[in-house]
């Protein structure tokens, strides 16, 4: 007897160690997770619904057994005062669902179960919920089926293996991070950047259903835990260093440079703006400073990326977000927030400079060369990059590195494309192209991680 209980007790204590991303990982791979879907939806109150063999209706927890079947291979499904009405092509009622979507929609066979959802298909499930006089569409999916429409909506498909291998891994991890984003609402993730993009059935691709397949139940983990694992498309020639972007400073996020994206077709671009537009832009967006005089980076991280600018004009002026800054202008067109203005005919050579008096908001012009910056007892000539504090005339006035604008539009240009933290997936491809794995290329770009299946 006295034998046995230390082999008991150590059962114990192994089962109480067990570390929790085993159990966590396992519940949740082996289970369904709910995407709302927004992309096909044409209606908020009317749904279309197809299925090549009818439908089958189940419990949301008990799928063994029907409760339920639908003979025809499309149907609407209509918000009503007492549920959600299927209605046949003859507009009669041939099921109601309860509006807490407890129901789930399937096509009527075993295999390969997919429905449609207006124009795409689904795996799996549909479950459908009346809020605030809206349905909502959730597809009822496995993790990895799930995966299957989310690797080629974030990644090309003709990117290398090792590097679809990469994403999906990534994408695995970060909706299992992510499990609770929207279960306020009702439902895990949405189809959209907000979460993941995700399309379904009708963009899946051999190669990355491949690169699911091959990588499957395998995450990336931070000192036993899921990561968030962040991407975008290419870095500047540095990550970005999540502190910087969001405020949390996650240990696995941090920068690291990034050769790899060089050779990116977005490492660098341009375009211009006209200022009319960028008026009107800043207008609608709450900010009325009158006409645009210029605009200032205050503030940038290590890596270059814009933190804040001020922008100004005949009314006064606006101290924005770097990112802010890019979505008032068009996050399509503006990529990143690595970013340098260039004001018509300005340039960095010139003397000219804008400052703001401090006895009124109007901007008014001194000569840079007639200036200098007071630092303690000292005098220093003034540049327009490193300018702080300067004094024009008689006064001290506050200048920065400041573009004015001297013509109808400005030209921006920048370098990568997205938000630069985690995995720059420009940079996966051209690691995997130079012979690294998978594992190698995300151990690259999230630090002290390790990648391992959950069993």
């Amino acid at each position: 007897m006295n034998r046995k209980i230390p082999r008991i007790l150590i059962c114990i204590l192994l089962l109480i160690l067990l570390p929790v991303k085993i159990s966590y990982a396992n519940s949740i791979n082996t289970q369904y997770i709910d995407i709302r879907l927004t992309k096909p939806i044409v209606q908020n109150n009317v749904i279309n619904l197809g299925s090549d063999s009818g439908f089958l209706l189940f419990d949301l927890n008990n799928k063994d057994n029907s409760i339920g079947s639908i003979s025809e291979t499309s149907i609407k499904a209509v918000l009503g005062e007492d549920g959600i009405n299927l209605v046949n092509s003859q507009n009669n009622i041939v099921f109601t669902l309860p509006k807490d979507g407890s129901v789930l929609i399937s096509q009527n066979t075993l295999d390969n179960q997919l429905i449609k959802v207006e124009k795409d298909r689904y795996r799996d499930y549909i479950r459908l919920v009346s809020k605030n006089n809206e349905i909502f569409v959730i597809n009822h999916i496995n993790l990895e089926n799930y995966l299957y429409g989310v690797v080629p909506a974030e990644m090309p498909a003709t990117f290398h293996i090792e590097a679809l291998k990469a994403q999906a891994v990534a994408s695995r991890s970060f909706a299992l991070s992510n499990i609770k984003k929207h279960s306020a609402e009702g439902f895990n993730l949405c189809d959209t950047t907000h979460c993941q993009v995700y399309s379904g059935f009708e963009y899946e691709r051999p190669s990355t259903n491949l690169a699911v397949d091959e990588t499957k139940d395998i995450f990336a983990y931070y000192n036993g835990k899921v990561i968030e694992a962040i991407f975008h498309s290419t870095s500047s020639g540095f990550t970005e260093d999540s502190v910087n972007v969001w405020g949390g400073d996650l240990p696995y996020l941090k920068s690291v440079e990034d050769s790899f994206s060089s050779e990116s077709p977005y490492s660098i671009w341009n375009f211009s703006i006209n200022i009319n537009e960028l008026n009107n832009n800043l207008v609608s967006s709450g900010i009325n400073i009158g006409d645009l005089q210029g605009i200032e980076v205050i503030d940038a991280t290590s890596t270059g990326k814009v933190n804040k600018v001020k922008i100004i004009g005949t009314k006064g002026e606006k101290t924005i977000g770097g990112t802010e800054f890019r979505n008032l202008v068009g996050a399509t067109k503006f990529k990143s927030s690595w970013f340098s203005i260039k004001g018509g005919n300005a340039n960095s050579s010139s003397s000219q400079v804008y400052v703001i008096s401090g006895d009124t908001l109007k901007p008014q012009t001194i000569d840079t060369s007639k200036a200098y910056i007071i630092d303690g007892k000292e005098k220093k000539t003034v540049t327009r990059s490193t300018v702080n504090r300067a004094i024009g005339k008689d006064r001290v006035e506050s200048i920065g590195e400041f573009y004015p604008v001297s013509s109808s539009e400005i030209v921006i240009e920048g370098k990568g494309f997205g938000h630069g933290v985690g995995m720059s997936q420009f940079g996966a491809k051209k690691m995997a192209e130079l012979g690294y794995d998978f594992e190698e290329i995300l151990k690259y770009y999230y630090t002290g991680i390790d990648v391992l299946p959950n069993n």
